[in-house]
């Protein structure tokens, strides 16, 4: 690999004599590393756009704030707190998303990739002139994987969180450059608006203070942003709602708030485990201790790099304070994914730009990247396989009957009216059970050409061996919904989509597919994953049946008459 110590420094060992002739890695290698740097926003990008377009937990409490009975603005709900924490910004776009936006969660996720793409030209603007090609190459790329890590998927297809998060860190970045190049003003205006955006960016004060004073500036200048910060934390003391969302006196264990505090600093160096987090982090801020011996003249250039540390820091100290009681991995939360970003991108800056051991800089920059964007994996599987639970919220929304998902759906009496005023998804027209011939919910068909297997097994043989298995495992009432869950399969073929209609052939409810059941997958051997299924429709009198789109066309069962009751 490429070393990306400074130009003078190879200078140095070459000596004179007669010009080489240009070397096209030298030439071009710079411009082609940085450009990898598009790679991560761009998978980012894939993954928002085959998510569900269901929005997420938070996004439902502040609609509620936000909306009247018949979905207009209460434009004093914007100035309110979620869970202690200043929301004004986030508010604003949830508002925005719902009324201009059909209240898609893809849409607002576009804009989430985008704050996070400014994040990273923030944070190349912020490099120290005195880089080479290859140095300010190779941060670009790296803080790009950072920002767009697998760790951090959470924030952009759930983009209520990115909402918050991301646009935090975008804020805090847009700050810490103002006052590097002295736009003072600028900073503490930046600075004000990531204090509205979500609590920790409280933590933007004390980083712009102490990159003023590392500068060398006034001491008015060192001051002015601690007192600002003073004011604005004393302000939010005095005007947030009532406590909530902390858990259980979190602070009663010191230990268990230090695991959480570092654990999160460290997350992108494991899949899982807390401890490996944890040490991680301890690693981190060594590496910082290691480097903090620097001339006056290193320490003004490299101030925003301290600052961001002191940011991140920070952020994991108020974290710790106040989610430690949820247990050892409440550190490894997805959304923490640009707090963990921040130290780790000060922490690159610092050993390439002022290194105390310089021949480990490319193996530094190059490990972190590939060595936290594979152990995201599992963080990013864990919150794909969630979209399906989001699918099929979205028709048991649209069918009115969402109360299979209390824990993510809250006060549906008062919600779905306000979505169906404001043609907020799952009533917008972008709303779709997926399937090939464009069969929606309300429509009505003849099922005459659509074939049953045999009574009672609801299983079909077929001349080549393999049959057509149409399972209803789970089969039960939940309030006004009744719910279903099993597999089903044709041949080889998985379903494309499942309906479930009523004896006049009307569709009275849909779910999800192409969920993986490992146990039915173990009976058909050479059959791809994803047999599973789970749908819902209303708890109706009368003959309910269930139907798969297969390659071969419909399949279809009914259901019992005498559902379970869930207690």
């Amino acid at each position: 690999m490429t070393d990306i110590a400074p130009e003078a420094e190879r200078d140095e060992r070459a000596g004179t004599g007669t010009a080489p002739r240009p070397n096209p890695l030298h030439r071009f290698g710079p411009l082609l590393l940085g450009l990898s740097a598009i790679v991560p926003p761009l998978l980012m990008l894939r993954e928002v756009l085959r998510y569900s377009q269901m929005h997420f937990y938070d996004y439902w409490w502040v609609l509620l704030d936000l909306t009247n009975d018949d979905g207009t603005l209460r434009p004093e709900a914007l100035l309110g707190f979620r869970n202690e924490h200043p929301f004004v910004l986030p508010s604003l776009l949830f508002w925005l998303s719902a009324r201009y936006g059909n209240g898609l969660n893809q849409p607002l996720g576009l804009a989430i990739l985008a704050f996070g793409v400014i994040s990273v030209l923030l944070v190349w603007a912020m490099l120290p002139k005195e880089l080479n090609g290859w140095q300010r190459a190779g941060l670009v790329a790296a803080t790009s994987t950072l920002v767009f890590n697998p760790h951090g998927i959470h924030n952009y297809v759930r983009s209520m969180s990115g909402a918050s998060w991301i646009l935090a860190l975008m804020l805090v970045l847009a700050a810490l450059l103002a006052m590097q190049r002295e736009h003072r003003l600028w900073a503490i205006v930046f600075g004000l608006l990531a204090s509205i955006s979500y609590g920790t960016s409280f933590a933007v004060w004390p980083a712009l203070a102490l990159i003023a004073w590392l500068r060398g500036d006034r001491r008015r200048w060192v001051a002015a942003p601690m007192v600002v910060g003073v004011v604005v934390v004393l302000s939010w003391l005095v005007l947030r709602g009532p406590q909530g969302g902390g858990g259980a006196s979190p602070t009663d264990d010191p230990a268990q708030a230090l695991l959480a505090g570092l654990s999160m600093l460290g997350m992108v160096w494991t899949g899982t485990e807390p401890a490996i987090a944890l040490i991680a982090g301890v690693a981190g801020l060594a590496a910082l201790v290691v480097h903090a011996q620097q001339t006056p003249e290193q320490r003004r250039s490299a101030a925003p790099w301290w600052g961001l540390a002191v940011y991140a820091v920070g952020c994991a100290v108020m974290i710790s304070g106040s989610r430690a009681a949820f247990g050892e991995s409440a550190g490894l939360q997805s959304r923490y994914n640009s707090m963990t970003a921040a130290l780790w991108i000060a922490l690159l800056v610092i050993v390439v730009a002022w290194p105390k051991l310089p021949k480990l800089r490319t193996v530094t920059v190059a490990g972190t990247v590939l060595a936290t964007v594979a152990l995201g994996a599992p963080m990013a599987q864990s919150v794909r396989a969630d979209s399906a639970n989001q699918d099929l919220l979205a028709i048991s929304a649209r069918i009115g009957h969402p109360e299979h998902f209390a824990d993510r759906f809250p006060e549906p009496d008062r919600l779905l009216p306000r979505l169906q005023a404001l043609g907020h998804y799952p009533f917008s027209p972008e709303f779709t059970l997926n399937c090939p011939d464009g069969l929606e919910i309300g429509d009505r068909v003849s099922t005459a050409n659509w074939r049953t297997p045999s009574e009672g097994a609801f299983r079909e043989p077929r001349p080549d061996g393999r049959d057509v298995v149409l399972n209803v495992e789970t089969d039960q009432v939940e309030g006004g919904a009744r719910m279903l869950k099993g597999w089903a399969i044709s041949g080889i073929e998985r379903a494309g989509c499942v309906a479930v209609l009523d004896q006049s052939g009307t569709v009275v409810g849909g779910g999800v597919v192409d969920i993986p059941r490992s146990d039915a997958e173990a009976q058909t051997p050479g059959i791809e994953i994803g047999l599973g299924f789970e749908a819902a429709a209303p708890a109706q009198p009368g003959l309910l049946r269930v139907a798969f789109h297969f390659p071969d066309g419909w399949w279809i069962r009914p259901l019992t008459e005498s559902p379970q009751v869930a207690s």
